[in-house]
């Protein structure tokens, strides 16, 4: 039971910090971008260490699923992610958050002698 509300908590982390990403990535250029990819880092860093690779794979699933969704346009013809060097940053910015903390060493995040 308690790693089935470890995945609930990091699915709903991944798309908080996407929704969070989209919207604040555009308010204090550039630092809104740094700051908001920043954000993803951590998450990223903290699903892999408390879950491991399944929890790292939830977490950035959850992400790329809502921020393909905010990329998308609106009805009104409306984007929240737009095709611009910010917009780009959030993305690829957020994708090479995600993939740094996969490649990161086992040890690094848990400790020589971690269960993972």
């Amino acid at each position: 039971m308690k790693d089935v509300l470890g995945f609930v908590v990091l699915l709903v982390g991944g798309i908080i910090t996407a929704s969070v990403g989209a919207v604040a990535h555009r308010g204090f250029p550039p630092f809104g971008v740094v700051l908001c990819v920043l954000m993803v880092a951590l998450g990223a860093v903290f699903a892999r260490t408390w879950l491991g690779w399944a929890g790292l794979g939830l977490y950035a699933g959850a992400w790329m699923t809502m921020t393909f969704v905010w990329a998308l346009e609106g009805p009104g013809g409306s984007v929240l992610i737009v095709q611009d060097a910010l917009g780009v940053g959030w993305l690829a910015g957020g994708a090479i958050a995600i993939v740094a903390a996969s490649v990161m060493p086992s040890r690094l995040l848990v400790g020589a002698h971690g269960p993972r």
